[in-house]
């Protein structure tokens, strides 16, 4: 797994909060993401988190994968919701 996608899952919310958008001011595609809710004692608001890349194909690479990995994790969590539940439901 490369750094960045590794940066993503230990800071970020996932799904990503867009498409790849091309900045001109930075000649860069970002895509942002919310700030991982994480124990908040000063009552700071959720940053946006953008990761820049200099191509549309990283970009568009990077978005796939943590996708991938968003719908994997969202698949496995629902599986185990399902499991608990009937056990939920008898008692």
């Amino acid at each position: 797994m490369d750094d960045t996608i590794e940066y993503i899952l230990e800071y970020c919310e996932l799904p990503p909060l867009n498409r790849p958008e091309y900045d001109s001011d930075s000649d860069t595609y970002d895509l942002y993401f919310a700030e991982r809710v994480t124990y908040n004692p000063y009552n700071l608001e959720q940053e946006l988190i953008c990761i820049p890349f200099e191509t549309l194909e990283e970009a568009s690479e990077t978005l796939n994968k943590v996708l991938k990995i968003y719908y994997e994790t969202e698949k496995e969590d629902k599986t185990k919701h399902e499991e608990v539940s009937p056990c939920l439901q008898d008692a």
